[in-house]
Formats: C-alpha cells, structure tokens, sequence
C-alpha cells in the first residue's frame, strides 16, 4: 500500500481543524465583543462613558447678546458694537491632501500680502509654509494680528483655499464684538472701552515741551459709561449646543438646552457732540499752543444739570489725547473760584457788598504765614465787592478771619461750606467719581495736624482741601439756578429698539443754597468780575457772561515748588451765560507747569479763550438769544464807545 494518501488525508485534516480553529476564535471573539457591548449599554459604567463620549461631541457654547449702543442727546450714534474676525487657518485638514495646499499656497500668500500690506508675498509664504509643515490636530495659527471687518471677510473668501469649506480649504474666524466710536476720541473717557486699558499718566519735565509718560493699570475690563452701566448694555448670554466636526469645527444642533440670548438695553446721553467739538478742538488747541500739561471742559444746562459737553485731554508732545476723567475723578485745591462760596458764606452772615474790608498794599502777614495779591489794590481799603471782582486774597482772609476766626465761630463757616457740598461726592452714577478731600476743625483733625490755626484763612481763597473741577462748577450752575442746586446729570434713559425702559429725570441736591437776596448779590458780583474784574476778556456786545477766574497752584509731592522750581498751576475760568437770563454754565480748567513767557498760566489767559469760544458756539446755536441786526449794531457801538472811555488793562486772578 503507498504512503501517500495517508499523508494527503493527514494535510486536510490538519487543514480541517485550523479552520475549526479559527473560526471557534472568531466566534469567541465576536461573543466577547457582543458581551462588552451588553455591558457598556446596560452597566453603570456604561452609563458614565456614553455621557463622556457624548460630552466629548456635544458641548454648549456661549452666545453674547448684542451690546447696547451709546447715543448722544439728539439721537447720534457714539458707540456700538460692530462684529470683526481675526484671520486664522487651521492646516491639519490638509493632512490627506497635501498637494492641494501645495498648489495654493503661493496664490493665497500673494491674496494675504496685498490685503493686509504689512508683510511680503515671500515672508507670507514661509508663514504658511510654516504652519504646514507643523501641521497635527492643533495645527491652527493665526495669519495676522489685525482685526478684519465684514467687509474684508467677503473678499478674504474669494482667496485660494480660504473660498472653500472650512473642512477642506482650512479657513478658521475668531470673532470679535470690537466697540466702535463714530465720533472718534470725542468723549473717548466719558463714553469708556470694554477692554482692558492702560492709563497713561504723565510725570511733568521742568521743561514742559519733554514729558515723560508712565504706565499704570486701570481697572481691568471697563470705565466710564460703558463701565458704569455695564450690566444694562451687556443684556443676557444664552446657550447654543454644538456638536464637533473636526477638532477646530463644530456645528449647531437643536436641544432643549438651548436658550436665546438677550440684547443690552440702548444709552442715551445728555452730550451734544457739536459742543463737544467745541469744547475738545479748543481746548486741544489752547493746551498745545501754551505748552500746558492737561486740561478739563464741562458745559452744563443751568436748569436741569444735563452736561452737554465733556472734554478731557491731556498733551502728548505736539498731539493730545483723553486718558483720564479729570472733571469727574480729578482732585486738586480749587483756589480762586472757591471765593464764591466764602462770598456767600460772608453775605448770608450779614455782611454787605459795599462793606468795606482792609487789604493794606495787598500783603498779609498772619501767624508766620503770609498771604499776598497779585496786584496793587486800588486802597487800601476797598468794598467786598471789589475784593471779590479782584480776586483779592487778603480781602477774603481779612473778612473771614474777621467775621469767623475772630469770634470763635471756624465751625459755623466749615459747616455752611459742607452744606454747598464740597465735603461729599455728587454721585453722578460714573464710577470713579473722585470724593473731596475736606478737613473740619475737630479735635482728632487739630491733632494730627490736617487743622490748624491758619486753616480758615486758606480755606477762604480756595486752599487746604481738594475738589473736583464738577463740584464748583455745580455751585456755580446753582447760582444761576436761582439757589437750587441740580446734580450733574449725564444719562437721560435707557431703551430697547427705540422704546424707553428707564428714564431718568433732573435731580436737586438742594432746593435753596441761600436766600434769594444772597443770590442776587453774589450774581451781580460775578457779572462785575466780567465788567469791571479780572474775566473782563469776556466781554461782548451780543450776550452778557457772569464768571469768576482762578489761579491755584498745585502740591507737587506734597508742597508747592516755587516759580523758580516749575511749580504746577491750575488756571480756572467757571461761569454761566446769558447773564441776564441763564441757560448754560461751564467750567475750563487748564493745569500748566510755570514759565517765563508771560501770564499763560493765570485763569482768564489760559482758561479764558477756551470758556470764550464754547460760549460762542452756544450763543450763535441759539437764535433766540440774538437781536435783530439794527440793535446788534447798536450794542456794539455802545461797547467799542465804552471800551475807549476806560483804559483797558487786562487783570490776572490772584495766585
């Protein structure tokens, strides 16, 4: 019998088994796979990874409401928020075909280069080389820091690659609500950012043409109105779920998770921003031309308190900018505009305009202090109304110390001081709002020294405290309020779609400062200071101005440096207009650093052009404020005649 058979039986049997084998193996295999999937449906920990998986594919994604815009009095819009994209590509979806971004690459460096102009086709280029070669699941990168708007998108989509679909041609947006300002750096700090901004403060150089700026942090995220109102502008977010397509793609899907977001509510201010360019352009113009540091402008409608203009700027060597609300969340020692409060103290206590004080040649020596005045009074004894056109230091010392300090009665003038408000904040509703500096003579004040027996005499002209420029000029609107004195008012309400959901109305902070007697006094005392006084710059044949100048000068770590020293000076001009029949008051500061030019530093020089120009405007927007030609021509006439009759020789504040 031969062998070979039984060796061809042996082999097919052995063939036998391993097919057995195998498919006993598959069969195990596939009961195995078919238990792990019983068990991951039905066991807890099946349960907890089908939640994982499923929040690794579906996640809920954030969505803002559109912020809430800003506008002005009559309805122009100031801020909004407009949406704009940071350009990125993600290079991982070109990990199946790399030809396709091989061919494209030096089409789409040439698109890049021309839209942008900031780097070359080449160096772009080697950009997207770049981020190709290194191309994994986070292959993402950004192609360019500037923001691009709606407008580019649309042509950015007509680029090689980035026309196509994400998922195929790599274009990736990080969008943007990036705020908007129409009316550029007008009101730039009042209407505010909603991002996180540097402050950028300037330490004065002895030479003020040489500053040398310095960076501090602000408040990180928001200031001014947009800070202020923040939660009303910013509305509601909502949810939207997303399921993920690649690792930087993800799509919207249904789910009962989703919630809508809500929209912020509108603002709208009391600014009129054709004041407002007054009021900027000028004072920008003023600063830069005198060299001066900085400087602050507010226009307030006498009746209501609504400002209506608001400038804050501060001078960069031939430019200036807005850095910080200094009417708001400035403090210094206000100096001669303060007179009008000891005026009224020194009125409502029984003096008399015509009552005459002592001012001797204008130097004063009390108690190793002295005080002076800038000029040579005309006697040496002169009516408190020309102590007050004057701005005569040593005539308010004199009857201060003589009706108050004399009779033991400090307490009684501090006190009708604190009654004017110049001892709290006005609470405007802006964050930041600077709260005085003010000092009252109690015994834990006389013991650490912040009162002492000179107090009075230098609180009388305006010294030995801080204030905000806003708080003398509220006094002042309260003077031609008739004695009710209005808070400073910049929000008129808040809306949605043009329907008003809060309005805001004119609050008083005190119905009657004084007796209407004091009132017509001291209004006729500023009217003098225009005709007859140190703010005689304003006069004008068309509409009569009723003002008061200031020249303080300024602590500078804590003392004052002296003229030879570049002492700081802050020059004032505060008033209202029409005299006669007041509507609007303003206030201008203007801080400068000493110099030998002349008297750019004294209120009614520096401050005074300013104050000049934004009443102007104001008067030529009223048409109801103006006469007829034949009597303009009149009244001007009467005051060239009444200009030649008296020597006219310009007057500067008191130091």
């Amino acid at each position: 019998m031969s062998p070979r058979p039984l060796r061809q039986h042996n082999i097919k049997r052995e063939i036998m088994i391993r097919v057995k084998l195998l498919y006993a193996l598959f069969f195990l295999v596939g009961l195995i796979i078919f238990a792990r999937i019983l068990y991951l449906q039905y066991s807890p920990e099946g349960a907890l990874l089908r939640e994982r998986a499923e929040e690794r594919t579906f996640f809920p994604e954030r969505i803002d409401g559109n912020r809430g815009q800003i506008f002005s009095s009559d309805g122009s819009l100031l801020a909004t928020s407009v949406t704009m994209y940071y350009l990125g590509m993600d290079f991982s979806v070109f990990s199946s075909s790399p030809e396709r971004f091989s061919s494209a690459a030096p089409a789409l460096a040439d698109s890049l280069a021309s839209l942008f102009g900031d780097r070359s086709s080449s160096e772009y280029f080697r950009l997207l080389s770049e981020g190709f070669s290194s191309r994994d699941r986070r292959a993402y990168r950004r192609l360019n820091s500037r923001l691009i708007s709606v407008d580019e998108l649309a042509r950015i989509r007509t680029f090689p690659l980035l026309g196509l679909r994400p998922t195929v041609g790599g274009l990736s947006l990080e969008r943007v609500f990036h705020r908007e300002h129409p009316f550029g750096g007008l009101a730039e700090r009042t209407l505010g950012s909603t991002r996180s901004v540097y402050d950028t403060l300037t330490t004065p150089h002895r030479d003020s043409s040489k500053q040398r700026p310095q960076l501090m942090l602000s408040e990180r995220g928001l200031y001014g109105i947009e800070y202020s109102f923040d939660e009303r502008l910013r509305g509601r977010s909502g949810w939207q779920m997303m399921q993920k397509q690649t690792s930087r793609f993800s799509t919207p899907v249904d789910s009962p998770l989703n919630v809508d977001p809500a929209d912020g509510l509108d603002v709208t201010t009391t600014l009129d921003m054709d004041f407002q360019d007054v009021a900027s352009s000028m004072l920008a113009e003023q600063i830069i031309k005198h060299g001066a540091l900085r400087g602050t402008v507010v226009l307030m409608e006498v009746s209501s308190g609504e400002i209506r203009a608001i400038a804050n700027l501060q001078r960069f060597g031939s430019e200036c900018r807005e850095v910080s609300n200094y009417a708001v969340g400035g403090r210094d020692e206000p100096g001669s505009t303060f007179k009008l409060a000891s005026l009224l103290a020194l009125l409502d206590d029984g003096m008399r305009l015509d009552d005459l004080v002592e001012v001797g040649s204008g130097t004063l020596e009390l108690r190793r202090a002295t005080f002076r005045d800038d000029h040579f009074p005309d006697s040496p004894l002169i009516s408190l109304r020309r102590v007050f056109e004057t701005s005569s230091n040593v005539g308010f010392v004199q009857a201060v110390e003589r009706r108050f300090k004399e009779r033991g009665r400090e307490k009684e003038f501090v006190d009708y001081i604190s009654a004017l408000g110049f001892d709290r904040p006005l609470n405007t509703g802006l964050i930041g709002e600077a709260s005085p500096n003010f000092h009252k003579p109690t015994p834990e004040s006389t013991r650490s020294g912040s009162w002492h027996s000179n107090s009075l005499s230098y609180m009388s002209h305006g010294y030995g405290f801080e204030v905000s420029p806003l708080h003398t000029l509220v006094l002042y609107n309260a003077v031609a309020n008739d004695g009710r004195m209005m808070r400073p008012m910049l929000i008129k309400e808040l809306s949605r779609d043009g329907v008003p959901v809060e309005t805001f109305s004119p609050q008083v902070l005190n119905p009657s400062i004084a007796p209407s007697r004091t009132i017509a006094a001291v209004r006729a005392s500023l009217e003098g200071v225009v005709e007859e006084g140190t703010a005689r710059m304003l006069r004008n044949p068309f509409y009569k101005v009723a003002a008061k100048t200031g020249t303080a000068q300024q602590l500078t770590g804590g003392r004052y440096l002296g003229e030879g020293s570049g002492q700081i000076y802050m020059a004032t001009m505060v008033g209202y207009f029409p005299a006669d029949a007041p509507k609007y008051s303003c206030i201008v500061s203007i801080w400068t650093r000493y110099n030998a030019r002349g008297d750019v530093f004294y209120g009614s020089s520096l401050a005074g052009p300013v104050f000049k120009a934004v009443a102007d405007r104001v008067y030529v927007t009223h048409h109801d404020w103006q006469t007829p030609l034949v009597a303009t021509r009149q009244r001007e006439q009467d005051f060239i005649r009444k200009l030649n009759s008296v020597a006219y020789e310009p007057q500067n504040d008191t130091l």
